[in-house]
């Protein structure tokens, strides 16, 4: 007699909008995981190119595994459209995936293992750097804040192409982010597509009454809810490709990301996101009072609070804030 116990699904709910030259790439690195119970959603956020129509013809050809497709009326942003997948998904974990990015085959696989191994309530991980059209520039991305720069010597590990045919993630660290220890509304992790997330825990952002005018990047704000709420770890291991182009929020600046080389714009777009995190999150929480009531004991709903106006992270900022005058 068989044990009736199952590995967890992971919904992978891929966002796109005006993404036809990398959407389908995005999708078979989707498809080809190794982690064999997942589905794929997509939210075509009112694409005006032919996303759309590549998207169709791929849920046609990919008869393996389920592709569910959702079209929204109007462009609502990406943390709109990601609660719009998280609402028809069935899996126990799911991720945020730009749609020009693309997944190494044992990204599920990497993330599941570190999920059941923490109990946390987001996982991150590693990226390397690519250009439009698909080179790699970087296998070990200065945009990931938990890189430990003084590795950058003669005794360097070098990586291992993570789409080489024959590489596999079979052994990584790990580290613990203690929501006590590392401050809610630093960054400490990679973009988007970084990350595997309870569904749990984003289905308590289903309460938000007009995400679509939170005027913050999606990633941060729902990584630093899911951090407040259940902590978070980080895999040491480049597990996904972060696409730069002309269309993204970085830009096509082939540094790989180092932030003191990105635009003014976007400088101010990070000093932006640091001011408004806290006040939009605190927000969410004091209106939603008594659902957060229901779900933690009164201690916890006040500690809760007190992270967010008590954490400050003056190190983003002024690095941000440098950048700018240098």
């Amino acid at each position: 007699m068989e044990n009736n116990i199952y590995l967890p699904k992971i919904s992978f709910i891929a966002t796109c909008f005006n993404k036809e030259k990398f959407i389908e790439d995005c999708l078979l690195s989707i498809k080809n995981q190794a982690y064999e119970n997942k589905e794929i959603i997509v939210v075509d956020d009112c694409s005006t190119d032919n996303s759309a129509e590549i998207i169709e013809k791929f849920m046609e050809n990919c008869s393996e595994i389920p592709v569910k497709i959702i079209k929204n009326k109007k462009n609502k942003g990406q943390l709109s459209s990601f609660l719009e997948g998280v609402k028809i998904a069935e899996g126990e974990f799911v991720t945020l995936t730009d749609g020009d990015d693309v997944l190494c085959r044992e990204f599920a696989s990497a993330h599941i293992k570190t999920h059941l191994n923490t109990a946390v309530a987001m996982t991150s991980c590693r990226q390397i750097e690519i250009d439009e059209n698909g080179v790699i520039h970087s296998l070990k991305s200065p945009d990931c804040p938990f890189i430990n720069f003084s590795d950058f010597s003669e005794n360097v590990k070098f990586e291992s192409c993570i789409f080489s045919k024959d590489f596999e993630v079979k052994n990584f660290d790990v580290k613990f982010l203690s929501n006590k220890k590392y401050t809610f509304a630093k960054w400490h992790w990679s973009p988007s597509t970084s990350a595997v997330l309870r569904k749990s825990v984003c289905e308590m952002l289903l309460r938000l009454k007009n995400p679509s005018e939170i005027k913050i990047t999606a990633d941060k704000f729902i990584f630093s809810f899911a951090h407040l709420i259940g902590s978070s770890a980080l895999i040491d291991a480049p597990l996904y490709a972060y696409r730069r182009h002309c269309d993204n929020y970085s830009l096509a600046n082939k540094l790989t990301g180092n932030k003191k080389y990105l635009n003014t714009k976007t400088q101010k777009n990070y000093i932006r996101n640091n001011i408004l995190i806290r006040s939009e999150i605190w927000k969410f929480i004091t209106e939603n009072r008594d659902f957060f009531l229901s779900m933690f004991n009164r201690s916890s709903y006040f500690g809760i609070l007190k992270k967010i106006i008590f954490s400050f992270d003056f190190s983003s900022v002024k690095s941000a804030v440098k950048s700018l005058w240098v």
